[in-house]
């Protein structure tokens, strides 16, 4: 596989490859000319100790059934990718990248730099239904203001969703049980916890009767993570009020469940106020944000050294760290839940075709081929992603290894709807200010819930009416 940088030339061979994509079984069948093209690269873009793995191992299956076809890799940082990206494409025909790399909160600005899927998907007869529509409409479909239309930019190339782990160890013990159940009226089983108050009651119990240090562990980092802990609690009161949600299961892609259907801030009344105090409840039972800031690094370390009795965390860190007997002490003890109330958080990892990429069809199929089913349940087994397609998640569910877990994540991905906004404005304004005033209440610095959501509505407000006016 080629990892130096190279200069495409003009290919002087038509390449003739049909593709057949059999929906229900997600096989692939390439059927190519005799005439002999020439060497075709395709420049991808993928991030270090992200995607780069997955990506490699698919390339290599690639290759193997078109050895003119080769890749070259363009490595970046997760922080840096998008910049990377959008420097590229501002050299237009010039460039030479045909397949870009992004999170679901880039893909409003990654948008106007990627090409709509739409007539690939159709010309190739590429099977949608196979993938969540939560996955899709959270970071591979965008909506254009100027043709007020959703289109497809991208695919989903992972299942990564955030859920309630928790330790199987506490909540199985018969004497704990039968003690919270006396104390609180409720079941000991965070599946069948209906309300986020039972999450809190769970958190108390834990840690006031010595069980765990921590009660629930979450992220509350404001410089990114709160955009993200904040929809997870606030979905449940959301998906229960028409006047928010409108009708909707999670809001109007790619504003999502932080706005009403009518794009105004959904989050500044009784039911934001009622989620933001939720928030606050919980952290009783986890590290004081005055004194030390819990990110996504810690919400993993802490629940792998048995520091908490639950954790909400995206469903990748299972495989790769909360059931690996070297590097977790909780290993072969932790279960998996919905949020309370029935629901998950959807994120991921999304690839779509550069705008200027020459090799546009190409890169098209090689994309069909990374999520198509046979292949990214073999990525899996071979330590890849765990894939976004339903017809994967139904094959490695069907190992009886993996049946347990996979047969979750099947239901969790049906009801991925809790999702932030993903506008080219999220991360430069959208996300500062409500994460400010989130944490401004949660800190104390602010003392009534309802002037920091007010505060960020505001703001919210003047930010997207100047978008949408752009």
């Amino acid at each position: 596989m080629q990892r130096e940088k190279k200069a495409l030339g003009k290919i002087g061979a038509t390449i003739i490859i049909v593709l057949v994509l059999l929906g229900a079984a997600g096989a692939y069948f390439y059927y190519e000319s005799i005439s002999a093209p020439k060497s075709v690269t395709l420049t991808v873009v993928v991030v270090s100790g992200w995607n780069d793995k997955t990506v490699e191992m698919a390339a290599k299956d690639f290759e193997a059934q078109h050895p003119n076809v080769h890749f070259d890799f363009v490595y970046t940082t997760f922080n840096n990718v998008l910049q990377k990206e959008e420097l590229v494409e501002s050299q237009g025909n010039a460039s030479t990248y045909d397949i870009f790399t992004w999170s679901p909160t880039m893909s409003g600005a990654i948008a106007s730099y990627v090409t709509p899927l739409g007539p690939y998907v159709k010309s190739y007869g590429y099977n949608l239904s196979d993938l969540p529509s939560a996955f899709l409409g959270f970071g591979g479909e965008y909506y254009n203001l100027s043709t007020k239309t959703t289109e497809l930019i991208g695919l989903p190339l992972d299942t990564s969703l955030e859920i309630l782990f928790y330790r199987k160890d506490v909540f199985s013990n018969a004497t704990l049980a039968q003690e919270f159940q006396s104390e609180y009226g409720v079941p000991f089983n965070p599946n069948d916890w209906t309300n986020w108050t039972e999450v809190v009651w769970a958190s108390r119990f834990v840690v006031t009767h010595g069980v765990t240090k921590y009660g629930l562990i979450f992220s509350d980092d404001p410089s990114h993570d709160l955009i993200d802990t904040y929809p997870a609690v606030f979905y449940w009161w959301y998906m229960r009020n028409s006047s928010l949600n409108g009708g909707t299961k999670g809001g109007v892609p790619p504003f999502n469940v932080l706005f009403t259907p009518g794009l105004t801030p959904s989050f500044n009344n009784s039911d934001g106020v009622a989620a933001l105090q939720t928030i606050k409840d919980l952290l009783q039972y986890e590290p004081a944000p005055t004194v030390e800031i819990v990110t996504y690094s810690d919400i993993q370390s802490m629940f792998a050294a048995g520091e908490g009795a639950m954790d909400l965390a995206w469903s990748g860190f299972y495989d790769t760290l909360f059931n690996v007997p070297s590097k977790s002490q909780v290993a072969g003890k932790v279960g998996m839940a919905l949020l309370p109330g029935g629901y998950a958080e959807a994120g991921g990892c999304f690839m779509g075709i550069a705008k200027y990429s020459h090799n546009k069809d190409l890169a098209f199929q090689f994309l069909a081929f990374l999520t198509s089913d046979k292949e990214a349940a073999s990525l899996y087994f071979r330590g890849g992603f765990p894939p976004a397609a339903l017809g994967a998640m139904r094959i490695i569910a069907s190992n009886s290894t993996y049946a347990a877990e996979w047969s979750f994540y099947q239901k969790a991905a049906s009801v991925a709807f809790a999702n932030p906004p993903a506008i080219p404005i999220t991360a430069s304004e959208l996300m500062p200010s409500l994460n400010t005033a989130l944490f401004n209440y949660l800190t104390g610095k602010v003392t009534d819930p309802n002037q920091a959501l007010q505060t960020a509505a505001s703001q919210w407000s003047s930010y997207v009416k100047q978008y949408l006016s752009s």
